[in-house]
Order: structure tokens, then sequence, then C-alpha cells
């Protein structure tokens, strides 16, 4: 049968040739649409995993997030993770502020927990620091970090500055709770920068703000989502203790702003791809069907006397069906094995030949299995 096979591919070489390069062709776009489609799903689930959604404390317009004064139960509520969120975010950033008067200049003296709460600490941000201490961020001890600038004259050396809490510039008429008080800061290390600004662990700004004014206050935090996929649970749990910002609200309690906007249109549009793709998929499919079956029509339209002489001869049906089956498929697989091996998709390629081989047996097997009088009668 093989023999025969040949022969009779060899007799139509320009249809044989236009099988071989649809086949191709088809192949590739099928293989192409499917490692398309699964790069696209790794890259959202990627995204979905990797994609960093913000949450940030703000005033209730949402137009600051910066010295909040909030109280600590604030803190509290955003770490507990029981009747908090802290079971949903990472990440955490707080700081403490607290006014200075040192020799060198007035300013800020700024608690922080990480590098991130501070731009000119995150390298992330373009920031850099050096600490003598590894534990900085997570100790109470008065240590603080300078402009570098300061870090050659006052590097190691314990150094006595006035404090006073922020608390007492708003209120004045409780003045005689606030005092300015002198404090011993050792210098650890030094950040790049030449700001009027000191750091401290938080842990140490916090006890001294509680030193100077009895009370515990936070003024800024921002946090990183867990699963950006929790980003409304977080807003329905959190609605209780904080508002929605909203620049003409009116409102005392702080407001909680997730920055989830770029990362919902940046997933919206990658599962729109991904839908896009997968409605190709099916059509791809058909068209393959269809290619298969108009093959298959062209390769018997001229061959029905031929199949009624062989049936005459004595060739039974199913052995004709094979033989005709295999005169269309035989080129058709070779250039899906081809492609398959090519774009590494064995899958889809042989979803493929599948589909070419379902159309071809349409055309194929009515005319092979007829009867050879009706063959004659069609021809």
């Amino acid at each position: 049968m093989a023999g025969i096979v040949f022969k009779r591919i060899r007799r139509r070489p320009w249809l044989s040739l236009t099988g071989l390069v649809l086949a191709c062709a088809l192949c590739f776009a099928l293989c192409f649409l499917v490692r398309y489609r699964n790069g696209q799903q790794q890259e959202l689930e990627t995204m979905r995993d990797s994609f960093s959604v913000q949450g940030i404390i703000t005033n209730a317009r949402g137009t600051k997030a910066d010295h909040l004064r909030l109280h600590k139960r604030y803190m509290e509520y955003v770490q507990d993770e029981e009747k908090g969120i802290g079971a949903y975010i990472q990440d955490l950033c707080l700081t403490k502020e607290l006014y200075l008067d040192w020799e060198p200049w007035k300013g800020l003296a700024i608690g922080v927990n990480s590098p991130r709460a501070a731009k000119a600490l995150d390298p992330e941000q373009g920031g850099e620091y050096y600490s003598t201490e590894a534990d900085f961020f997570e100790s109470c001890e008065n240590w603080c970090l300078v402009p570098r600038s300061l870090w050659e004259t006052y590097g190691g050396r314990k150094v006595s500055m006035q404090m006073d809490n922020p608390y007492k510039k708003t209120h004045d008429s409780m003045s005689d709770l606030y005092t300015e008080k002198s404090f011993d800061l050792t210098v650890v290390g030094w950040y790049k920068g030449e700001e009027s600004i000191l750091y401290l662990p938080f842990r140490a700004a916090l006890e001294l703000g509680r030193s100077l004014t009895d009370t515990v206050s936070v003024d800024s935090v921002s946090f990183r989502l867990k699963d950006n996929a929790q980003v409304d649970l977080i807003r329905e749990i959190s609605a209780k203790t904080f508002v929605q910002p909203d620049p003409s609200r009116i409102d005392p309690n702080p407001g909680l702003s997730i920055l989830d906007r770029q990362y919902k249109a940046a997933l919206a549009e990658m599962e729109q791809n991904v839908a896009q793709t997968e409605r190709l998929l099916p059509l791809s499919a058909a068209l393959s069907l269809a290619v298969g079956f108009f093959m298959g029509f062209l390769s018997v339209r001229g061959e029905t006397r031929n199949y009624a002489l062989m049936r005459t001869l004595g060739l039974g049906k199913g052995r004709l069906a094979c033989q005709a089956l295999l005169e269309q498929l035989l080129l058709p697989a070779l250039g899906a094995l081809l492609v398959g091996l090519i774009m590494q998709q064995a899958l889809p390629a042989f979803v493929y030949f599948a589909c070419h081989a379902l159309g071809c047996m349409l055309a194929v097997i009515k005319p092979a299995l007829a009867k050879p009088t009706k063959l004659l009668r069609d021809s």
C-alpha cells in the first residue's frame, strides 16, 4: 500500500505541495497561539504574585500621607492579625517625627522602622545609608543617622540635642504638658543627602515622644499587600476604622488609600489578551478542519472512476478508505510533526493534525465506501 500511496502523491505534486504548505502554516499558527496564550497566562500569574500594591494611611481627603499625628490605635490596628489587617499586609513602614534643635541646625528627627520608610534611605528610590549597627531599624536605642557630610565630624560620638514633640504645635493651650527636653543620641551611621533630618530607630522615636508628651503617635503608615486579590477584602475589613478618602470629605478619622488602579488596569489588559487568544484557538482548530475537508475534497473529486475500478478489481472498502486517507494525511502529518518539534508544542500540533484528519475523513470516507456503480454514476 505504501508504494501505491507514494506513487499517487507524486502524480499530483502541486496539490501535495499545497497541502504540505497549508498544513505547516496552520499548525504553526495554532502552536504560536497556544505558546502566546501560555506566555500571557504565565505573565498574568507572575504579575499577580509580584506586582506591588501599596496601601497608605492618609487624611480623610486623601491629600496628605505624612505629618498625620495618628493615634497609636491606628498603628496597632494595622499590625493586628486578628482584629485588624495585619494578616493581609507586609513590608509595613512607620515613621514618627520629633522637632530637633541641634548645634548644626534645627529640623526634624524621624523615627523609621525600615529603610523603605524614607526615600533618602531606600536604595529602590535612589537612597543610600550606612550604619555600624546591623539591627538599627529594630532597635530601641537612642541611635541616629546623620547626613554624610557630618559623619566625619560626629561619627561614633554621642551628641546632645533638644527635642520637642510636634503635638506642642497644635496644642498651645496645653503647653505646660509639652516641655522641650535634652537627649543624648549616638551617631552610628550616615545617609546620602544634605537634609536637615536625623533618622532614628522607630521604637526609640516612639519612646522619646512618649517622654515628651506622655502620648504615642505615628506620622505615616504604609504597607504592601500580601495577596493582591484581597484588595476588596481589606477595604471591607478596614471600613469601620478608616474612611474612604475623598477630596470633599471633612472627617477627623484618617483614610486608607490602596493604590491598585495601575495594577487593576494592567491585570485587565492582560486578562483581555488571554481571553482574545482563547477565542482564536477554536477558530484556528475549525479552520484546520475546514482546510482538511477542502484538500480532501479536491483530492477525491477526480478519483471516483479510479475508486470504482479498484473496488471492481476486489479492493475492499476499508482498504480503499485507509489508502485514500493515508494519501491525504501523510504529508500533513510530517508537516505537523516538524512544526511541533520546532515550536516545542507537541499537543497543539497533535490537535491540529486531528482536526485536519477529521476534515479529510469527512471528505474522503463517503466516496471511498460507496458502491462502484454509484461511483461510476457520480463521475
